[in-house]
């Protein structure tokens, strides 16, 4: 796993985006020197599945927050 600042990723993204992709590697980007966001290669494939968790996650963060019908909203 890489690691490279904001300012960096954004002076060579497409330096990244093929790193990622031709060396199937995942690039942490960091803010002031913590981790921020993640560059990783992703197959078209994946796309539902990541679809599904990255809606499991928000139903889980509003019921932790209080909204007792998150969990259900589309059942």
């Amino acid at each position: 796993m890489r690691f490279a600042s904001v300012a960096e990723v954004k002076n060579g993204l497409s330096r990244y985006l093929a790193r990622a992709r031709k060396k199937n590697e995942a690039i942490v980007v960091t803010h002031h020197g913590k981790p921020y966001a993640l560059i990783q290669p992703i197959e078209e494939a994946d796309l539902e599945e990541l679809e599904w968790k990255q809606l499991a996650k928000r139903r889980l963060a509003r019921a932790w927050e209080g909204e007792e019908d998150a969990l259900y909203d589309y059942l």
